[in-house]
């Protein structure tokens, strides 16, 4: 298993990070209430890791503050263990999507996950093979599985 506090940066545009922050939002949420309380902070950590890099608010600086255009190539940094759990979360979320008609956001998701796991494997890391197998919500990771976010 690589060493999970390495930092990888995927380079991707702003509306595919929405995307991940979208369903980030969603998943510590829900892990707050019903479940994993590391994970809901693994997942918040990866909020934060995007926001510290796109929201910066100038005072007396207009325009300042606000997201850059949908095109723009953002550049997060993250964990490889923020990385993975983007990889489960994006699948959770793009399942949870198929079953309620939201079939394009799903696919969304899904495209976007298979481009993060073609950088982690170019970057030489090792997937564990339920994460490159799509398990979805049916298999969830246990909540050993979820190292802390620091």
């Amino acid at each position: 298993m690589p060493d999970m506090s390495v930092g990888l940066i995927i380079a991707m545009p702003l509306r595919q990070w929405g995307l991940i922050d979208a369903s980030m939002d969603n998943d510590a949420s829900v892990e707050t209430v019903d479940g994993n309380r590391q994970r809901a902070d693994l997942a918040r950590s990866i909020r934060q890791a995007g926001l510290d890099q796109l929201y910066r608010w100038t005072s007396g600086v207009s325009g300042s503050g606000s997201w850059p255009p949908p095109d723009d190539i953002v550049k997060p940094k993250l964990t490889i263990a923020q990385w993975l759990l983007t990889i489960d979360v994006l699948e959770r979320w793009a399942a949870a999507a198929d079953r309620t008609g939201r079939h394009e956001a799903a696919a969304q998701e899904r495209e976007l996950r298979e481009l993060i796991l073609s950088r982690l494997q170019a970057h030489g890391v090792r997937l564990p093979e339920a994460l490159v197998g799509n398990p979805g919500p049916e298999q969830p990771r246990t909540s050993e599985s979820w190292p802390s976010p620091e």
